[in-house]
């Protein structure tokens, strides 16, 4: 009989992480009875993702962790008896393991230990408020779960301020060679007169997308910058404040296309990607346009940081500096053969290192540690 394996996301979004436990939930799938916990209030991106992959999902009452004062206010309310529920759920599903999918899930770590179901708890965000990472503290004190991290970045951020137990594994989040294969597309050489720059990121302060738009201001003329990324209705504030901002640029200078459910196609399209993330567990779309054999520049962030950043030939930003995203451009552009380097270099550490069984095997192992540990 296949061990039984649960998800849970208390999160309201399709972001990196929920995106990235498909891939592996459909790798897996012939060796775990893999099914998922989900918010009543998730995006419905998500939940059309989980239908079209013919996943298990059940909807449950469980409202996520939020700066927002009247979702922090209905989070504290119902805490008690939204744990107390996914309790009743878990005992009544008996997962031999469960997966909590991101730091601020702290009901779910909590009814998940407290029942005693093996727990592997994902930590892919560096760059929480100090309140989520005392809770942390406490929570990983008390229950000492298995704490799986995304980059090094991240392990750093949490061992400054804990001691984590011997359970810690560090796995990078997997990319669909299959999907994002280059060879699926016919690439055009690059125009000088126009020259196509990509980023792929929701509209979060996290993303760094005010760091975007000033190297959009300060480009030459015949850069054309497209920006792709959703947001929530808990960004909906912010993300009105930064669609103004784009409107005062001309079309043919930023074109903000919203989500986008092909991204390979527009990758495609595009000569260079940036990424401008203050904190990152991918960017997994970064990583997506290195498998298509697009440049990318970046800044210092997640899996980034640490696949690309060990020697000086690939197009690491320090500090999210805008002119030096522009230098970077202007120097691949000036150096079609450092530029060809880069991307056969960049494109064979992800192959070897990123590709959904490679990363599935290792997920595998660790469900399987969990389980007799």
């Amino acid at each position: 009989m296949k061990k039984k394996i649960i998800y849970i996301d208390e999160d309201a979004r399709y972001g990196g992480p929920q995106h990235r436990m498909i891939l592996i939930s459909n790798n897996l799938r012939e060796k775990f009875d893999i099914s998922y916990l989900i918010s009543d209030d998730q995006n419905q991106v998500f939940k059309k993702k989980l239908i079209q992959q013919k996943l298990n999902f059940k909807e449950i009452k469980i409202t996520r962790l939020s700066k927002n004062f009247k979702t922090l206010s209905k989070y504290i309310i119902f805490f008690i008896p939204e744990l107390i529920s996914l309790i009743l759920i878990l005992i009544k599903i008996k997962p031999d393991v469960v997966q909590v999918n991101s730091t601020p899930h702290f009901k779910a770590l909590i009814a998940a230990c407290l029942i005693k179901i093996p727990t592997i708890w994902v930590l892919e965000d560096a760059n929480l408020p100090p309140i989520v990472k005392y809770i942390f503290k406490i929570l990983n004190f008390i229950f000492k779960p298995n704490i799986l991290v995304t980059s090094s970045i991240v392990s750093k951020y949490y061992l400054n301020h804990c001691k984590f137990n011997k359970k810690l594994r560090k796995i990078y989040a997997p990319v669909s060679l299959k999907k994002f294969n280059p060879k699926n597309y016919n690439f055009k050489k690059i125009n000088r007169k126009k020259i196509k720059i990509l980023m792929v990121a929701n509209l979060t302060k996290i993303k760094g997308i005010e760091v975007f738009l000033k190297i959009v201001k300060y480009s030459p003329d015949n850069y054309q910058f497209t920006l792709c990324g959703g947001f929530t209705d808990t960004q909906k504030e912010y993300a009105k404040e930064l669609i103004s901002k784009f409107r005062k640029f001309k079309k043919n200078k930023l074109n903000y296309l919203g989500y986008q459910e092909n991204i390979s196609k527009i990758i495609s399209k595009n000569d260079i990607m940036v990424c401008t993330s203050l904190s990152e567990a991918g960017p997994m779309t970064s990583i997506e346009g290195i498998c298509m054999k697009k440049p990318l520049i970046s800044n210092k962030v997640g899996i980034i940081f640490d696949l690309f950043n060990k020697k000086n030939d690939f197009c690491i930003v320090k500090d999210n500096n805008p002119l030096e995203f522009l230098n970077y451009i202007e120097f691949l552009l000036n150096n079609p053969s450092v530029r060809k380097s880069i991307i056969n270099k960049s494109y064979n550490i992800v192959i070897n290192e990123l590709s959904v069984t490679h990363i599935s095997k290792k997920y595998e192992d660790y469900y399987k540690f969990a389980i007799k540990n």
